[in-house]
């Protein structure tokens, strides 16, 4: 592949190498095993790295069934591209959404007293029948039917029943670190999986877990376990090996100058130069998605094979210290992932610094003119 030629007219370029998505996804199916499912979580699209591409990849997969998304749009989007696996919208949808959701067949959650009756007043108009997933309030307080409301769900679900399909019901942990919590919540879901079913409301697919819960308390698996940031990086502490960073965030060196000591970098002097310096301009900022916290801190980036600091940033530059390099106008510098020569800057190490965002804020932050390459 010739890189040069998808990134001409472009100051820099967001690599994403298929060929690890797809190990990502074998792995990941390895250890669920035959008893829970992989739901690809592809929202904020797809954490940055491309909605559509990334989808069209993991469909590949015959063992891949279901995607999940967070907004109608999204589902709508990947329709459009012709994605025909059902496709679940996390965080449901607004009535004037229904119609084309409807009609799209997304999967969508069902979280509120009402939405099932609206959902299936527009199925029967549309001469289809709608599909959905319960949502249960384990704890996180987003969106979804606390245990007492539930009572009141099974009316409304009995009485949609003909216009309506109920695919699953799921529900999201509120802190996959807390052990005490977690089992908590799982036993709330649970009570209330039992509730539906003594009612005789058949729920095909559960599921609560997503990357970390599912590294952390595989017990809580289920029937499925919807992973996003792992399908694209590994945990962020007590990394395993087994999972690869599948995105590197590159752009160019535009100017080379050597400043003296006690000058001063960027817009009010956000930096003064403790020592002569061979200082890089670089071609983005924070108007591409660069976290400028990482600057006040002088993160690490990778230029001339080794790691070099941030100094400050602007809205389309920044200025980097390549003391001790011999770069030149031209030359890559590589914000994290993999450099051209193979060195490696994990993008949980530079998150970790800044957030609790985890890499995949970092991708999800990159702005439409950081070029998406996709490789094999």
């Amino acid at each position: 592949m010739n890189i040069e030629v998808n990134i001409s007219n472009y100051n820099s370029y967001l690599l994403i190498d298929r060929t690890l998505l797809r190990e990502n996804v074998r792995t990941i199916l390895a250890r669920l095993g035959r008893d829970s499912e992989l739901i690809p979580v592809l929202k904020d699209d797809a954490y940055g790295l491309g909605l559509v591409p990334v989808a069209r990849t993991l469909c590949e997969n015959p063992a891949i069934h279901t995607l999940a998304v967070a907004h109608v749009s999204e589902g709508l989007q990947l329709r459009e591209a012709g994605i025909d696996r059902e496709i679940l919208v996390m965080g449901g949808a607004l009535p004037f959404q229904l119609h084309a959701a409807v009609e799209a067949e997304l999967t969508l959650a069902c979280g509120h007293a009402g939405f099932l009756t609206q959902l299936a007043e527009t199925a029967a108009g549309l001469g289809k029948r709608a599909k959905g997933q319960i949502k249960i309030d384990t704890g996180l307080h987003r969106i979804g039917f606390e245990p007492k409301e539930l009572g009141a769900l099974v009316g409304e679900l009995r009485a949609c029943e003909e216009s309506v399909a109920i695919t699953g019901a799921f529900s999201h942990f509120s802190d996959v670190s807390d052990k005490a919590l977690n089992r908590r919540e799982y036993d709330i879901f649970m009570e209330a999986l039992d509730f539906l079913r003594l009612h005789d409301i058949p729920i095909p697919m559960c599921h609560m877990a997503c990357s970390a819960s599912s590294e952390n308390w595989p017990q809580y698996n289920m029937d499925a376990v919807r992973c996003g940031r792992r399908l694209y990086m590994d945990r962020p502490e007590n990394p395993d090996g087994s999972i690869r960073e599948i995105a590197s965030f590159r752009s160019f060196i535009t100017q080379v100058k050597k400043r003296p000591a006690g000058e001063k970098l960027g817009y009010g002097g956000a930096v003064t130069l403790e020592r002569e310096t061979l200082v890089a301009t670089v071609g983005v900022g924070y108007g591409d998605g660069l976290n400028q916290k990482l600057f006040e801190i002088h993160a690490p980036v990778l230029a001339g094979g080794q790691r070099c600091k941030m100094l400050c940033c602007c809205m389309d530059q920044c200025m980097i210290d390549v003391t001790g390099t011999d770069c030149t106008v031209g030359d890559e510098v590589t914000f994290f992932g993999y450099d051209a020569q193979g060195n490696f800057l994990s993008s949980q190490e530079i998150a970790a610094m800044v957030n609790r965002d985890e890499g995949c804020g970092l991708t999800s932050a990159l702005s439409p003119r950081v070029k998406r390459i996709y490789t094999d």
